[in-house]
């Protein structure tokens, strides 16, 4: 079982990779100046965005599943740390970060827990884009050009440093040149377990209150404190 110091990674993934990741550059063998604009674009929108809604596709293969998980949700996120994935298909779950907490509510099992993750709030901004500058990153990964099609350009990431492949074993982006916004990535894991995460129906800074952020748990349900294994909801 992994608790929040092992899959802190999984969680960033899922919720922040979208936005600081497209800073990620190395040499490539695209004209500089093409590479550039491109990556100018993704500055440009990752450090204009304060709130997001989003939908998204999630496919899991893990080595315990006989076949691909497909699961389907939406992101709502508000910088500088809270987020909430909510799925819908092929049931619902929620997991949400809100003031150093992690929440997750499996409404079938009538299951709350919660994590105090505040001792992981640097983390979670660095993954947001915030602290991290960009030739820290370029200290950490490689990333070559692997194409283009219909538009969208294909980056293939792997990690430079030891302790960062002891967990990912490469990344891999398409993002729309036009917008410089990701379109799709996929994560995999020094394991060989694969998360992959498909963009649509992109909502930039969108006006968010309170309710885009509640969890919708019924009366009676007990909230209970523990270290969570976060891959727990999607075993089955």
């Amino acid at each position: 079982m992994r608790t929040i110091n092992g899959r802190l990674a999984w969680l960033a993934g899922m919720s922040f990779l979208m936005a600081p990741l497209a800073f990620m550059v190395a040499q490539t063998v695209v004209p500089p100046s093409r590479l550039e604009v491109l990556l100018s674009k993704m500055q440009a929108s990752q450090q204009g965005t304060q709130t997001l809604r989003v939908s998204f596709t999630q496919t899991n293969e893990f080595k315990m599943l006989k076949k691909p998980q497909v699961l389907k949700g939406d992101l709502v996120l508000q910088k500088p740390a809270t987020a909430l994935y909510r799925y819908t298909s092929p049931r619902k779950l929620y997991f949400r970060v809100m003031d150093g907490d992690l929440l997750m509510f499996d409404p079938a099992k009538k299951q709350a827990y919660l994590q105090d993750i505040s001792r992981h709030q640097a983390k979670i901004e660095r993954y947001l884009g915030l602290s991290q500058p960009v030739n820290e990153l370029r200290k950490n990964f490689d990333v070559a050009w692997q194409g283009e099609e219909n538009g969208v350009v294909t980056l293939y990431l792997t990690p430079l440093k030891h302790k960062i492949k002891k967990k990912v074993a490469s990344m891999t982006f398409k993002v729309q040149e036009k917008d410089g916004l990701i379109r799709e990535f996929e994560v995999e894991e020094t394991e060989g377990d694969k998360i992959r995460f498909a963009f649509s129906n992109w909502e930039l800074n969108p006006k968010l209150g309170d309710d885009d952020f509640t969890v919708p748990m019924p009366t009676g349900v007990k909230i209970e404190r523990k270290m969570m294994n976060f891959r727990e909801p999607f075993e089955e």
